[in-house]
Parts: C-alpha cells; sequence; structure tokens
C-alpha cells in the first residue's frame, strides 16, 4: 500500500516577482523619509529657511514628472528588469550624492536621481502587475506596492530620527538609504527573471501615440489624472512639513517627532492601503476611494486647528488610515481606465502626481516662509501656529476638489467587481 506524498506548496513565481518589486519600492521612498524628518537639520546645514530645503521635493517631482512621459513613450522598449534596476541604481546614486553635497545647489541637482529611479521602479511595478494579475490578485497586489512605500516610512522615521539626532542628517544616508538601495538591486537581479511571466489575455503592445491619444480622450481617466495632481499636491504639501509641525509648535525632539509624526502614521497608511486593496472589489474603487478620502480631508484640514497634541496625533493617524485606504482606490481605479494602454496611462498618472507634488510643496513653503524671519537660520517662524494653519487650508482645498473631480467625472469600469472576479491562471 503506497502513501500519498504531500504536495509541497511553492510560493507563485509571480508574488516572486511582486516581493522583489516591493523591495524596490521601499527602497525608492526613503529619501522621502529623509527630507521631513530631518528638514531642519538639512536647512540648517545649508544655511536656508526650511521653506526653502523643502523645495528639494519639487526638484524631485519634476524629474519625475518628465522620466514619466518619456517612459510612457518609450517605456515599452525595455524590460521590465532592465527598468527596475536602472530606477534603483540612480537611488543608490543619489544617496552618495547628497552624502557628498558641499552645498544646497549640489543637492537640487542630486536629489531629482531619487525621483527618476522612483518613477523607473513604481510604473513598472503597476505596470507589470497590471498587466500580468487576474482582477482580485491585481487590486491586492497594487495594495501592497501602495503600502510598501508607507512602510518605509514606518520603519525608516524611527532610524532615520535617530541617526540624525546622533551624527547628522547626511549618516542616515551612508548608513540607511544607500545598504537598502544594494540589498534591493541583489534581491531584484536574483529574483526577476530576464523574461517574467507574460501578460494575461488581451494584452497587447500598441503604438504609444496611439495610447496618449486614447487616455486623454477619455474623460474619465483625465478625471483620475487631474485627481492624480489634486489630490498628492493635498497630501505631499502637508506631509513634507509634518515632522517640523511637531517640532516648532510642540518643541518636540526630532526623533519623538519622526515616531509620533511618519513613523506612526504611515504605519496606519500601510494598514489602510493593504486593507484597501483587499476590500476595494467589494465596495467599488470609485465608491471607497471617495468616502475614504473626504473622511481624511476633513479630519487633515481639523488636526491643524487642535491645540492638544495627543488629540492632535490621533486626528492624525486616522487621516493616514483613512488615506492608505482612498490610496489603494484611486490606483486600482486609474490601472482600469484604459487597460489595454496601462504603461501609458499609469506613467502619465506619475507624471501628473509629480506635478501635484511640486505645486503641493510649494505652495506650503510659500505659505510657511512668509512667516519666517528672513535670514534666520535656526528655523523659527514668526507665527508657526498661523502658518501652518494656512498650510492646512490650502492643502484642504487641493484635496477637496481632487474629490469633486473624481465624484462627478470619473466612473468605475468594473461595474460588478464581485462577478468580475476571477482566479488567476
Amino acid at each position: 500500500m503506497t502513501t500519498a506524498t504531500p504536495a509541497v506548496v511553492r510560493p507563485s513565481p509571480k508574488m516572486i516577482l511582486v516581493v522583489a518589486l516591493l523591495v524596490a519600492v521601499f527602497a525608492s521612498a526613503i529619501i522621502d523619509i529623509v527630507q521631513p524628518v530631518a528638514l531642519m537639520d538639512i536647512a540648517a546645514s545649508f544655511k536656508i529657511l526650511p521653506g526653502t530645503a523643502a523645495q528639494l521635493s519639487a526638484f524631485n517631482a519634476i524629474a519625475s514628472v518628465i522620466t514619466a512621459l518619456v517612459l510612457g513613450t518609450i517605456g515599452f522598449i525595455f524590460r521590465y528588469k532592465t527598468l527596475v534596476l536602472a530606477g534603483v541604481v540612480l537611488i543608490a546614486l543619489c544617496a552618495i550624492g547628497l552624502y557628498l553635497a558641499p552645498n544646497f545647489t549640489f543637492a537640487q541637482l542630486v536629489f531629482p536621481l531619487n525621483g527618476i529611479g522612483s518613477v523607473l521602479i513604481i510604473v513598472t511595478a503597476q505596470t507589470f502587475i497590471g498587466n500580468s494579475f487576474a482582477l482580485d490578485k491585481k487590486a491586492k497586489a497594487i495594495g501592497w506596492v501602495t503600502a510598501a512605500g508607507t512602510l518605509a516610512n514606518a520603519v525608516g522615521s524611527p532610524i532615520v530620527g535617530y541617526m540624525t539626532g546622533i551624527s547628522g542628517w547626511r549618516s542616515s544616508l551612508i548608513l540607511f538609504m544607500l545598504p537598502t538601495a544594494v540589498v534591493s538591486l541583489i534581491f531584484v537581479f536574483v529574483a526577476f527573471p530576464y523574461n517574467p511571466p507574460g501578460p494575461q489575455p488581451g494584452v497587447k503592445k500598441e503604438p504609444f501615440m496611439k495610447g496618449f491619444k486614447l487616455v486623454l480622450a477619455n474623460k474619465s481617466a483625465v478625471a483620475c489624472l487631474v485627481n492624480a495632481f489634486l489630490i498628492n499636491a493635498s497630501v505631499f504639501g502637508a506631509m513634507v512639513f509634518e515632522v517640523t509641525f511637531y517640532r516648532q509648535v510642540f518643541s518636540a525632539t526630532p526623533s519623538f517627532a519622526a515616531l509620533i509624526g511618519p513613523t506612526a502614521g504611515t504605519g496606519f497608511i500601510t494598514l489602510g492601503a493593504v486593507i484597501g486593496g483587499h476590500t476595494v472589489n467589494r465596495v467599488g474603487r470609485k465608491r471607497l476611494a471617495v468616502t475614504a478620502a473626504s473622511a481624511a480631508v476633513t479630519l487633515s484640514l481639523f488636526s491643524y486647528f487642535i491645540p492638544n497634541m495627543l488629540l492632535r496625533v490621533a486626528v492624525r493617524w486616522a487621516t493616514a488610515f483613512l488615506g492608505g485606504v482612498s490610496g489603494a482606490a484611486f490606483v486600482n481605479l486609474m490601472v482600469e481606465q484604459t487597460p489595454q494602454f496601462r504603461r501609458t496611462a499609469m506613467s502619465l498618472s506619475s507624471a501628473f502626481v509629480g506635478v501635484g507634488t511640486a505645486v503641493g510643496i510649494a505652495v506650503s513653503g510659500i505659505l510657511l516662509n512668509v512667516y519666517g524671519i528672513p535670514g534666520n537660520i535656526a528655523n523659527t517662524y514668526l507665527n508657526p501656529i498661523m502658518g501652518f494653519q494656512a498650510m492646512g487650508l490650502a492643502m484642504a482645498a487641493f484635496g477637496f476638489a481632487a474629490i469633486l473631480v473624481v465624484l462627478f467625472f470619473a466612473r468605475d469600469p468594473i461595474k460588478n467587481p464581485m462577478q468580475a472576479t476571477h482566479k488567476d491562471s
């Protein structure tokens, strides 16, 4: 009598590729921790105001826009692996360049390398998942990609805050950002095959100009692109100054401000993004995005008028969770607008994200610098509370505008999401 040998459960090749992409996305997000956590220290080292130092992200965003447009035009020429590896290499070079930067001008030239690398990684990840996974697994995988960037903040914020307090902001670049990029480079090189699993049936290459025309002629897709601009202006315009808010308004130390701000907040964003990716097929992409974003923007605005730090922290954490849910829903909504032109659509979306990020940070920096004391490198503002409240109102205006655009002009292509769900082959 023979006994059956139990089958060995092995991870899906596609899931191994997703894990490799998540590690790369994680590495690309570290610079987004260093700047807000160490913003006052960066400003002091270059003898500029925090609002001016924050414009590094604006340069980063501009580079992201240009890269996204180029990628949407010629990205089909390159393999997924090539694009991701190039992105990780640029992130490593950014870490080295910023560590060696002698002045703010040099930092402005080097910082955009991370923006270019991030676009190569994130757009490639979204395109690969969109073209290679069935609907149910696609939503979950995109939720994890969205969560990976925020997870980097949750894990990295206390590390960056501690290193900044002990040995300066540059140490986090060479001791944390660079090693993470190197590990990611090795993982992607080893785990990502030269020819990854093929796309789902019905996905085919099309001339890129036809893709641009089709996406921009689609009213719903354009609404999603406008939303990407507005919602990211709202989110990043406030996020860059989150640690600075706690340090200036509540006199928190860099490490404690990083802990209660980006660390815990991004932990909730990560949780929200994962839950959003798992529930979006049940609730619907548009419905979940609008509902969660409306609550998040309202709470975010309210948080700038709360005088108690503990209550403010609780409200920001709730905002972060809802923001993660809406973020996963928005990405899933965008990726389904033009299925046959996903790379073009996601490249355009990344470009609009970059422009929105740059505009949001610029507006926030201007509002805060208006209340600044000219030439004061101690990084204090004449009336920091009023400055942050003005910033909160402006960012909320961006957020509510984004929600209205989606509500009235975007449509969810998946009418009956649960019926459309099918197993990945």
